[in-house]
């Protein structure tokens, strides 16, 4: 009976343990730390994920598998998103489009060794811990624990794990804040991967010591930051566990422990951190472009010179000509897009002015003063005893204009004028604005220049002007 009695007040010892001494004694006066969180930069889960064929090397075009393989929970492309990083095999890749649920592309093309079937595929989430808490007990000169948890088979391979944070492969910067009572080491401060020295018990947890001189405090706020911003000496956040529910967060525990200059555990608590996949927003912005030709009334300056017509969109009326008299007349170009890679804007002639719109007679195309200008080459034209149709350019806001005249942008200084490309005599179109971005209201002058001479066969001459407008999306 008295050996009886002996078994179960032995049991009854055992079961009023505290589980934190299995590690360390700790004092009867022990505390919870009270207002405990950690905050993570990001609560995304990592992915862990396996390549299907008939992925192949030298494509961009990547399947994956929908059943799962411990660790590879990942089964579904849903949480991926274009702009994600990955490693798949053994190279680094970004994600361009999410096709589908088992199918997505990357840049660049897949090496060769990285589309096997079965390859895996990571997403390697690295948030930033910062974790808050307020002491229980004055503790003079200890040092605070943080336990992450961390997956029980390859807690610290660098690669995602399906039961706790990776420890990363590496180092995990370590960053305490100063508070009143405790100044922070920047030499004992320590961060160990499970099952390292000094971090075996509990089990599956790594180990972030912080090291203080002071007299402690009750009641102190107190921040300890695990990580950086950037992903760098971070911890890689778990992927999905063997039973995760998309949408529905996996939750951890973590521990945070105040120890004494003794190696005592003195105060403890436990916190929750939960992962969840990140939402993806998306939405369509349809492929726009708007062109428009505005006229300019007559008195307006254009290209540094006044107009003496009136124009419509669809007209330039030079009307009764002066022999060996300039008449001016101006446009106003006006282009709008959005698309990536910006817009270019041509023009060109069907023909040059013909009597009635026929081949001959014609006006000819001016050749500028001294026969310097052509459809793809600017020249000055100050002189109206040289006769023909030309234009010039004067940039109002738009991104790039085209050709340069004595080094300067074409009107810069002087009426620097060139040749509409001529369509019937195989003349390619000129681009004269343009832009390798998306633009919003650019705008140019196209400046219209005529000059008759006395052997001009009187009559009504004309021609047309075509202005095409082109996007790069």
């Amino acid at each position: 009976m008295k050996l009886n009695l002996k078994k179960v007040l032995f049991v009854g010892v055992s079961l009023v343990l505290p589980l934190h001494s299995l590690l360390l004694p700790a004092k009867l006066n022990s505390a919870n730390l009270t207002n405990t969180k950690d905050t993570l930069q990001s609560s995304r889960l990592s992915f862990n994920g396996r390549v299907k064929s008939p992925t192949a090397a030298a494509s961009s075009h990547v399947w994956i598998y929908t059943s799962a393989s411990a660790p590879a929970y990942s089964i579904t492309t849903n949480p991926l998103t274009a702009g994600d990083s990955l490693t798949i095999g053994t190279g680094s890749y970004t994600v361009v489009d999410v096709i589908d649920s088992d199918e997505f592309t990357v840049t660049p093309v897949l090496a060769s060794g990285d589309a096997d079937d079965t390859d895996p595929i990571y997403l390697k989430a690295k948030p930033q811990h910062v974790i808050t808490f307020n002491t229980a007990s004055a503790i003079a000169n200890g040092y605070f624990r943080i336990l992450l948890p961390a997956d029980a088979t390859t807690p610290n391979d660098g690669n995602p794990d399906d039961q706790g944070f990776d420890f990363g492969g590496g180092s995990i910067t370590l960053t305490p804040t100063d508070a009143t009572g405790y100044t922070f080491a920047s030499t004992v401060n320590a961060a160990t991967a499970s099952g390292g020295t000094g971090c075996t018990s509990p089990a599956n947890y790594h180990c972030f010591e912080f090291h203080y001189s002071g007299a402690g405090g009750v009641g102190t706020a107190i921040t300890l930051t695990i990580g950086n911003t950037n992903g760098a000496t971070t911890p890689i956040a778990p992927n999905t566990g063997t039973s995760h529910t998309e949408g529905t967060a996996d939750s951890y525990t973590y521990q945070v422990r105040n120890y004494d200059s003794n190696n005592l555990l003195i105060d403890q608590t436990n916190g929750k951190v939960a992962l969840i996949e990140s939402v993806k927003v998306t939405a369509t912005v349809d492929p726009t472009i708007t062109f428009s030709i505005a006229g300019r009334a007559s008195g307006t300056t254009n290209c540094n010179v006044s107009a003496d017509i009136t124009t419509t969109a669809l007209s330039v009326p030079f009307g009764t000509m002066s022999l060996n008299t300039f008449v001016n007349g101006a446009h106003d170009l006006n282009v709008s897009t959005n698309a990536d890679y910006g817009y270019a804007v041509t023009a060109s002639e069907d023909d040059q002015l013909g009597k009635d719109g026929g081949t001959s007679p014609f006006i000819a195309d001016t050749t500028c003063d001294g026969g310097g200008c052509t459809q793809s080459t600017a020249a000055n034209w100050a002189t109206a005893t040289n006769n023909g149709f030309g234009y010039a350019i004067q940039n109002v806001d738009a991104a790039t204009i085209s050709g340069t005249y004595n080094g300067y942008n074409e009107f810069a200084r002087t009426f620097s004028a060139k040749q509409f490309a001529d369509i019937a005599g195989s003349e390619t179109p000129q681009t004269i604005m343009s832009s390798t971005t998306t633009a919003n209201s650019e705008d140019v002058y196209v400046c219209y220049r005529l000059s008759v001479g006395a052997t001009q066969e009187a009559g009504d001459y004309e021609n047309q002007v075509i202005y095409t407008a082109t996007s790069t999306f």
